[in-house]
């Protein structure tokens, strides 16, 4: 029973792959009997088949686009970072390049005026955030011979005046405060009219306590006179932007622009002691001495 079951089961199998293999044969594109029908479901399935591939056509350029764009962050994410390491790069020379000529100024600086002054060259660490004082701090203090009073100057220019000192720091009161207060006279022709005081509103100053027939001009420099004793005589201050008569027509003023540009200061000098002060007298007579010239203005 087993035997016969088995022997029918594997006719039926046998049946089957021969009309498989018939079907097949039968149904190729070249056979005579069945072309129309193939041809007829062929035409039917066409549509069907060309979504299927355009619907996959599109899955693949779906994925591919993904991929691309994936690179594409990557290598974009990749040259922002050459590119701030680029620019971080450019910015260190350009601020190196930028030290090295405030410091070969300030070298040169000290060895013009080497035969009037002993400098300290210190670096400014610090600087007064309020609004009441206009002052800087420095890294040099008492124990490198910094005390109060000694002026402090750059090569464009006067600073200020050492108010306070600790061992290794020292506080410098800018001459654009309104505590700050400069005799000062006009380069060109040596009058000393009055005082340079700072306005307290920019980084101008104001000169004061002018004879109203004083020979002041727009575009003459400022400088220290000497008197009070705490500016060394003839360092530049500021050029004269404005002159105006007061109302009562007996005193002028006249508005500063300084030399120094306060808000770039890194480095300054202190005057440790003055061996000889400025002379900076412009030249009016062929071959005379500056002696001379100046004998000849006061006659």
């Amino acid at each position: 029973m087993i035997i016969k079951r088995w022997a029918i089961i594997s006719g039926l199998v046998v049946t089957g792959i021969i009309i498989f293999f018939f079907l097949m044969k039968t149904t190729g594109w070249n056979n005579p009997i069945l072309f129309p029908a193939t041809n007829v479901v062929r035409e039917s399935l066409a549509p069907v088949q060309k979504v299927i591939i355009n619907t996959k056509k599109g899955v693949d350029d779906i994925l591919s686009y993904f991929n691309n764009n994936k690179r594409l962050l990557n290598e974009n994410e990749e040259l922002k970072k050459k590119l701030t390491m680029l620019e971080e790069k450019s910015y260190a020379l350009l601020d190196l390049e930028m030290e090295n000529k405030r410091l070969y100024d300030l070298l040169e600086y000290k060895k013009e005026k080497s035969n009037n002054y002993e400098f300290a060259l210190a670096k400014i660490i610090g600087r007064d955030p309020g609004n009441w004082y206009k002052t800087i701090t420095i890294n040099r203090g008492s124990s490198e011979g910094i005390k109060k009073d000694m002026a402090v100057v750059t090569h464009n220019g006067l600073v200020g005046l050492v108010i306070n000192t600790t061992a290794n720091t020292s506080e410098v009161l800018l001459i654009i405060d309104t505590e700050s207060a400069v005799g000062a006279r006009i380069l060109e022709n040596r009058v000393t009219p009055g005082i340079a005081v700072g306005t307290g509103k920019s980084d101008y100053l104001q000169m004061i306590h002018l004879p109203h027939d004083a020979p002041l001009e727009i575009g003459q420099t400022i400088v220290s006179s000497g008197l009070g004793e705490l500016y060394p005589e003839g360092i530049r201050i500021g050029n004269v932007a404005e002159v105006t008569l007061e109302p009562n027509g007996l005193i002028k003023t006249a508005l500063l622009e300084p030399l120094v540009d306060f808000s770039r200061l890194e480095e300054v000098f202190v005057i440790l002691q003055t061996k000889k002060n400025e002379t900076e007298l412009p030249s009016t007579s062929e071959g005379n001495s500056a002696e001379e010239q100046e004998e000849e203005l006061l006659l």
